[in-house]
């Protein structure tokens, strides 16, 4: 009799590790992955308190390492404070994405910045400012050569 109850715990342990292992692997899938395919760099130029939260003005320029030109792109401001594969606090889901009609491939020249502007929560703000512990976190959706939807994150160091 106790050997059947012995069997049923393993079971049910490994049931839950397989569950689990499932679990995360979905959520790779669903998250943002770096690549490497988009990297340089931004500058905040201004920022205006608001209550609680933090109006930012930032100025960005994005190297497209892909491989090949990529067009009709997103970047997406998300919360470094929590990190999810999807927007799920409000201030992501509010703001408007930074459309791009056009990124080229591996164009080193002088590219022209992207500037705009995001309303963000005071602290997700300060966790910017901590040296050593954060930066903005940007991703970008876009459609790829052989017509694949794909998320990934910018590479994008902060400049002072």
């Amino acid at each position: 009799m106790l050997r059947g109850k012995a069997i049923s715990k393993y079971a049910v342990i490994t049931m839950a590790c397989a569950i689990s292992v499932l679990a995360f692997q979905s959520l790779q899938v669903f998250a943002a992955k770096n690549t490497g395919n988009f990297g340089g760099d931004y500058r905040v130029i201004k920022v205006t308190e608001q209550g609680g939260n933090v109006q930012v003005k930032l100025s960005m320029v994005v190297i497209n390492n892909s491989g090949a030109d990529v067009k009709d792109a997103s970047i997406l401001l998300r919360s470094t404070l929590h990190p999810m594969p999807e927007p799920s606090l409000a201030w992501e889901k509010e703001e408007t994405p930074i459309k791009i009609a056009v990124l080229h491939f591996n164009e080193h020249k002088i590219v022209p910045p992207i500037v705009a502007t995001f309303t963000i929560p005071k602290a997700e703000f300060e966790r910017w400012s901590q040296r050593g512990t954060g930066a903005a976190s940007f991703t970008i959706d876009y459609v790829d050569a052989s017509g694949e939807q794909r998320h990934e994150l910018l590479d994008l160091a902060p400049l002072t």
